[in-house]
């Protein structure tokens, strides 16, 4: 018998502060066009069919927008957008998340809805990184590239005023 185990990310240190920026969130709309506009240049930067933008709310995942399939909400232990938040430039690209140790026993890698590739950026409100906004796919992809890390950047600051309530537009 073989034990498999993933790595669920470590809250960051400001975690109760971060918290209460996630609070302090107004819900979007579904059908916010401001929204829609950046989750569908996203899916196009990132060549993803999923784009999503997530919020990291206490022990779960929940998600403020997504393009490619129905909302789910996760625990935020196997969330890959925890990750992303918890690292020290808010990105984190994984080309095939099967032979990435920290997420190839993952239950939604390993199990159902088999996701293979994720790549998000940090979405901050202030200094906290509250979600992320990322892309991902059944299949595997090559590491992002210098230019989809920096478009996907410049999309995570315009989900992060949308969040705040100011227009997304650069």
């Amino acid at each position: 018998m073989s034990l498999h185990f993933f790595s669920a990310a470590f809250r960051p240190a400001d975690e109760a502060e971060r918290q209460q920026a996630v609070r302090g969130i107004a819900p979007i709309a579904a059908d916010d066009p401001a929204l829609h506009a950046v989750l569908e240049e996203a899916r196009q930067v990132l060549r993803t069919p999923i784009a999503m933008l997530t919020l990291t709310d206490g022990d779960v995942q929940r998600i403020a927008g997504i393009l490619g399939m129905p909302p789910v909400e996760l625990p935020r232990s196997i969330a890959f957008c925890s990750h992303t938040i918890a690292m020290p430039d808010g990105m984190l690209s994984v080309p095939d998340l099967l032979l990435d140790p920290r997420f190839a026993a993952n239950p939604i890698v390993c199990g159902g809805p088999h996701v293979r590739h994720y790549t998000g950026a940090a979405v901050r409100l202030g200094a906290f990184p509250v979600g992320a906004l990322c892309g991902v796919d059944m299949r595997p992809h090559g590491p992002a590239s210098f230019r989809q890390r920096a478009e996907l950047r410049r999309l995570a600051e315009a989900a992060g005023r949308l969040l705040d309530g100011t227009p997304a537009q650069d």
